[in-house]
């Protein structure tokens, strides 16, 4: 495990946040042994295909940086990033179950001037998730629903430097939170390695990565409860 604090507690087993960083790790290890060490070879190795997997992979990226600010103390930076993570899966699933020929040229367009200044006329979180939504396994579609209606606005202060963060940098981020916010962040980064497997056209692996959730109920989110994590 890395990332984590140059000096820790002589329990730090007993340090609820070191021992989700460990559980953390040893989930997304237990993910990995599910796929080639050789890496993702998509079943259709087409450019829409190859985008998803791209934002998944950016997802994934995402996840492990999420882990590595909470576990140095820097909650303000791992909930902005969080919400980072969300939109890469989010992309990721509008690219393969959503968006049209013409919008997927644009976004695998080699980067120019002129193709930055096309790909911004791309759909927005809000009507990604509206389309995708319409579309998507339910599987799917209720995490990220679930995230955008308890999550997504809140962390957006974070990335903003909102109402949020120059609040929690004077009065302390509260230590359940950031359990909360570890776990969702997890129960993105399954998700986006559920789409991988799918995208690799294995039933028998998109099955494994699927169940492998069973064993590591302590470090995913929990089941909906009608109140969301960054709420106070």
């Amino acid at each position: 495990m890395t990332n984590l604090p140059s000096t820790l507690p002589d329990s730090h087993q007993e340090d609820p946040l070191l021992v989700l960083a460990e559980r953390s790790d040893a989930f997304e290890e237990a993910i990995l042994s599910c796929f080639p060490s050789t890496g993702v070879v998509l079943a259709i190795d087409s450019e829409q295909n190859q985008l998803a997997a791209s934002a998944c992979q950016l997802c994934i990226e995402h996840a492990s940086v999420v882990r590595a600010a909470f576990f140095i103390h820097a909650p303000s930076s791992g909930s902005g990033v969080l919400r980072l993570q969300y939109e890469a899966l989010l992309r990721a699933s509008w690219l393969y179950f959503v968006a049209t020929p013409a919008q997927i040229e644009k976004l695998g367009r080699n980067l120019t001037p002129e193709a930055e200044l096309a790909a911004k006329n791309l759909p927005g979180a809000g009507e990604m998730l509206a389309k995708v939504l319409k579309v998507a396994p339910v599987g799917l579609t209720a995490h990220l629903a679930e995230f955008d209606q308890y999550s997504r606005h809140a962390l957006n202060s974070y990335v903003h430097s909102g109402i949020h963060p120059l609040r929690r940098v004077r009065d302390g981020f509260p230590a359940e939170m950031a359990l909360t916010l570890v776990r969702f962040s997890n129960g993105l980064m399954h998700m986006a390695y559920r789409t991988l497997a799918m995208l690799m056209g294995s039933q028998r692996r998109m099955d494994k990565v699927t169940h492998l959730y069973e064993q590591f109920t302590d470090c995913c989110p929990m089941a909906p409860t009608g109140r969301g994590p960054t709420g106070d």
